[in-house]
């Protein structure tokens, strides 16, 4: 497939295809339109799965943050 022709199926620019050739950087939302186009959007599954466990309010993801964050000390002996 030529950029040209991934440019049209895709919607995205052809400027912005050349670019991501060239340098590897692309937004999010241009790499998930190409995958489409190319039919490989499965492959960005992955990175969009749900976390095992369920967070209902913003209090219990800054607790979660927190204790991630938090340093545990202990003595070799």
């Amino acid at each position: 497939m030529t950029q040209v022709g991934l440019a049209q199926r895709s919607g995205v620019s052809l400027g912005s295809i050349k670019l991501f050739e060239r340098t590897g950087k692309i937004s999010l939302e241009s790499m998930v339109k190409i995958a489409n186009a190319i039919g490989e959007s499965k492959g960005l599954e992955s990175l969009f799965k749900e976390k095992e466990t369920e967070i209902r309010s913003i209090d219990e993801l800054l607790r979660q943050a927190k204790s991630k964050r938090e340093r545990k000390r202990g003595r070799l002996q």
